[in-house]
């Protein structure tokens, strides 16, 4: 496994884990800090995962 493929696979991993936390923290619907933050990293996980993906397409073993 090469290096970029690795970083990819994390990148989609921790960008699981952004989304994960962004969507229970929305649900809450609690006007605040929290709910701002949620909404920035829904949209950081609408950038970065499509570019782990083609990271990973292209580099895959």
């Amino acid at each position: 496994m090469n290096l970029p493929f690795a970083m990819a696979i994390f990148g989609l991993i921790v960008s699981a884990v952004f989304a994960f936390n962004a969507v229970r923290e929305l649900r809450r619907n609690v006007p605040g800090h929290s709910r701002n933050a949620a909404m920035i990293h829904v949209a950081m996980v609408s950038m970065l995962a499509p570019f782990c993906l083609f990271v990973v397409f292209a580099y895959a073993p």
